[in-house]
């Protein structure tokens, strides 16, 4: 499987070929990006049970909302998962 990568998307290397802090800026933008979008399904999760108590939302809807929110959750901890063990694989490494 071939990935075609986008030259504006390719990350920016310096003349020693470190990635350039444009590079990191783009990434940490899309890190908190992505983290408050899961923040925000867990709002709508939070307002949808409230929504359900008073009877403002259909019980099938405040579920879909809830369980979007909880997919977000368990699949940003599993990134974190992998992110701490590639960390700690790199940090055992001997150079």
């Amino acid at each position: 499987m071939k990935v075609h990568m986008n030259v504006s998307t390719a990350p920016r290397l310096t003349k020693l070929g470190q990635p350039s802090q444009e590079a990191g800026h783009d990434f940490q933008s899309h890190l908190r990006e992505a983290l408050s979008e899961v923040n925000t399904l867990q709002h709508q999760g939070d307002v949808a049970f409230s929504q359900l108590l008073t009877g403002d939302i259909e019980f099938h809807d405040a579920m879909i909302i809830a369980e979007k929110a909880n997919l977000a959750l368990q699949l940003t901890m599993a990134v974190r998962t992998k992110l701490l063990e590639a960390y700690q694989e790199i940090m055992r490494m001997q150079v």
